[in-house]
């Protein structure tokens, strides 16, 4: 009996400290949001526009009084304006299938609020959701909260009215982010007479009848092979690896990482995309160089891709550091795949490679991290608007391996 009384008596002490902790106040700053809109990107389809912006960290924490990209929440701000005749519906699953309810935001920052502070901040963020009905012939705006990704930030719209529905597909620069690709002036990397101007058959001998393999940053010791190409513009390869699901990385600043980067031309990778698993420490990773060539005047990419898999804690990753998939060309194949779900593949070819490892005598490249491969290499175009998965079309130049 005592132990219980006693118990109860700890509980309710317990409760009256968390009680006497909870005095913050809760205060936003409204009119942040006003930059936010003035920056919006626009698209109209008939009577149907949408414009869209994405607040960076610190506008974030003005708009909503709390840091809520240190939970990885990203709000999105939509304005929606309907000057059809029918009723529209909005989909927030379009833009992010996991998206968090506003409530639930507040709930996340309840800690430490007064009983009054915590009202204000469930008041607060219902009524800047985006609604999901719009009326015939008006406007509605408000945010949707999605899960935060650095660097440009890409999503769809979908709306449907009775008679026909709309897709919008949204590219939207986040403030307080540089990408690395960012500070490259591509036109200038290569001077026109170090630029090889191809058509379709020089390019595929020049692939086929080159080994494309990375080096340290001396260019003495060999890294990894090249088994991805892209042929396409600067922003139509962006597009369409953003809506694969790749995000961009900022401009590397630690000596370290210039030593253990793998190099091409010379240089560091002019471009870095990741994709995260649901253990941080496992990525795919993707570096890519621009070559000095073209296919009848769209630049050529190279990319070089590999599944890191990390540590199980933190201890042992700090110690041992990442390793990477020693089969290379699951990379090269789950990147494939990865574009044309994507519905961002226009066109691919296979090209059989001449330098072939086998699993039973690996090769190891500078960082020691062992890898063997078919030989086999990609060519793809990727697409900066959707493509449907049945148009994605394969040019015959070598039959893949799965077809040997």
């Amino acid at each position: 009996m005592h132990l219980r009384i006693f118990r109860l008596m700890s509980g309710l002490s317990i409760l009256l400290i968390i009680a006497a902790c909870a005095t913050q106040s809760y205060h936003h700053e409204y009119t942040k949001t006003f930059p936010v809109r003035d920056r919006a990107v626009t698209q109209t389809t008939g009577d149907i526009s949408i414009s869209a912006s994405v607040p960076g960290q610190d506008e974030t924490q003005a708009i909503f009084g709390v840091p809520l990209y240190k939970r990885d929440i990203q709000p999105v701000w939509l304005e929606i304006v309907n000057d059809s005749s029918d009723h529209i519906r909005f989909a927030p699953t379009s833009l992010d299938r996991d998206y968090f309810s506003p409530l639930e935001v507040a709930y996340m920052y309840r800690k430490g609020f007064t009983k009054q502070a915590r009202a204000q901040m469930d008041q607060r963020f219902y009524s800047s959701a985006m609604p999901r009905q719009i009326p015939a012939g008006e406007t509605r705006s408000g945010y949707v909260f999605t899960h935060a990704n650095p660097g440009t930030k890409s999503f769809n719209i979908d709306l449907f009215s009775d008679g026909a529905d709309y897709s919008f597909a949204f590219f939207v620069t986040v403030p307080g982010f540089v990408p690395d690709h960012a500070v490259i002036d591509f036109k200038k990397l290569y001077a026109p007479s170090d630029t090889s101007d191809l058509d379709l058959s020089g390019l595929r001998d020049v692939l086929a009848n080159n080994t494309w393999t990375t080096a340290d940053q001396s260019g003495q010791r060999p890294g990894l092979p090249i088994t991805v190409f892209m042929v396409g513009e600067g922003i139509d390869i962006l597009k369409a690896l953003l809506r694969a699901g790749w995000y961009e990385s900022p401009r590397a600043q630690d000596t370290g990482q210039f030593e253990k980067a793998h190099h091409l031309f010379g240089r560091i990778p002019d471009a870095v995309f990741r994709i995260k698993r649901k253990n941080m420490r496992d990525r795919n990773e993707m570096y890519l160089w621009m070559a000095p060539m073209q296919l009848d005047g769209q630049p050529i990419w190279m990319a070089q891709i590999a599944h890191f898999i990390g540590q199980r804690t933190k201890l042992e990753q700090s110690i041992f550091g990442s390793r990477i998939d020693p089969n290379i060309d699951d990379g090269r194949d789950y990147f494939a795949q990865n574009l044309w779900y994507s519905q961002s593949l226009s066109e691919i070819a296979w090209l059989a490679g001449n330098d072939v490892v086998a699993i039973e005598d690996p090769r190891t490249d500078f960082n020691n991290l062992e890898y063997f491969t078919d030989g086999y290499r990609i060519v793809v175009w990727p697409s900066g608007v959707p493509v449907s998965l049945l148009d994605t079309t394969r040019l015959r130049w070598d039959d893949p391996p799965f077809m040997q």
